[in-house]
């Protein structure tokens, strides 16, 4: 799942450094933080330098070397929740939704207020098509990120949101949606939002002009990357990949008001 693993690329955190530093008074250090710095400082020098390896293989897309990499590290210390983080990314990248479901949780346990493991959450309900929960999801993430959205992230929920509210006919949120964002924002939200409807109203010319206006502005950037691997997982755009994607999902009872 392409947009997925760049955010997961983005987003996961890596293992904290032991050191002498003091945390912030506002700040207490976590528990598992704690945990990991009572193991010997070689182990948690050797522990570090695995983890990254491990990040590495997966952002070169060597999936399994990931996967055995963490399975390892998971012998040394089990308590590091961003290694069930990877993990979730990896098994979301070989399809095992359910796996990946399992770590993500796994990892949420043990950092509940994590924003990374809740919106890799999210999309994995999203990627397996469940839209009424990941539209939830997506939903309770909102408020997180009203202050500190300094990487289009809210621009990207709202978008996901307004796919999975056409997914499940949810004519009035799609229609605020809609109007959310202009084509003078600084965000492929507008395009890609007219890419959808006219997708799904039958109009694939105009829709793939939209793709077009919106490579031409934003090309090369992650945040068009995220948005049109967003509609390719929802089956809406096709598949770069040699993979048939129907341009055409099942109606959703909006197309009569595109006519």
């Amino acid at each position: 799942m392409k947009a997925f693993i760049l955010l997961i690329a983005a987003l996961t955190f890596a293992v904290p450094h032991a050191s002498s530093q003091q945390p912030e008074a506002t700040a207490p250090t976590p528990a598992w933080v704690q945990k990991f710095n009572t193991l010997p400082e070689e182990t948690r020098k050797q522990y570090i330098g695995k983890f990254q390896e491990a990040e590495r293989f997966f952002a070169q897309k060597r999936t399994l070397e990931s996967l055995f990499s963490l399975l390892e590290l998971e012998k040394i210390f089990d308590g590091n929740p961003g290694l069930y983080n990877l993990r979730g990314a990896c098994y979301i990248e070989i399809r095992n939704i359910e796996k990946a479901l399992e770590n993500f949780e796994k990892a949420l346990k043990l950092d509940p207020e994590n924003l990374t493991v809740q919106f890799n959450l999210a999309e994995a309900l999203y990627v397996s098509h469940d839209y009424a929960k990941a539209l939830k999801a997506f939903t309770e993430l909102l408020p997180h990120f009203k202050d500190t959205d300094k990487n289009g992230i809210i621009p990207l929920l709202q978008f996901k949101r307004y796919i999975c509210a056409r997914k499940l006919d949810n004519q009035p949120l799609a229609k605020e949606l809609e109007g959310l964002y202009g084509p003078m924002d600084d965000t492929p939200y507008y395009y890609c939002i007219q890419a959808v409807m006219k997708y799904l109203g039958g109009d694939q010319n105009a829709a793939q002009e939209q793709v077009l206006s919106a490579f031409r502005i934003y090309q090369g950037t992650s945040a068009l990357q995220a948005f049109t691997d967003a509609m390719t997982e929802a089956g809406i755009l096709p598949s770069p990949y040699g993979q048939t994607v129907p341009n055409q999902p099942e109606k959703t009872g909006l197309e009569k008001s595109r006519s």
